[in-house]
């Protein structure tokens, strides 16, 4: 098992964070710059339903393309 600070520590970007969606069923991730912002939906309950390779792929993409 994980946590959404693990998969932000493998990440190693200071402006993106992973966030539950309270009430939603889903997790995000948030980057923000300070000037430029933006999140990205993943539509998992737990986040431990995915594998954590996926997780720090998907952040990395994220984040490179912000």
């Amino acid at each position: 098992m994980f946590t959404s600070g693990t998969v932000v520590h493998l990440i190693g970007d200071p402006c993106l964070e992973l966030h539950r969606a309270k009430g939603r069923g889903c997790w995000y991730f948030e980057f923000d710059d300070h000037g430029l912002s933006a999140t990205k939906m993943m539509l998992v309950k737990s986040i431990n339903d995915l594998p954590l390779t996926t997780w720090v792929n998907e952040g990395r993409t994220f984040a490179g393309e912000m």
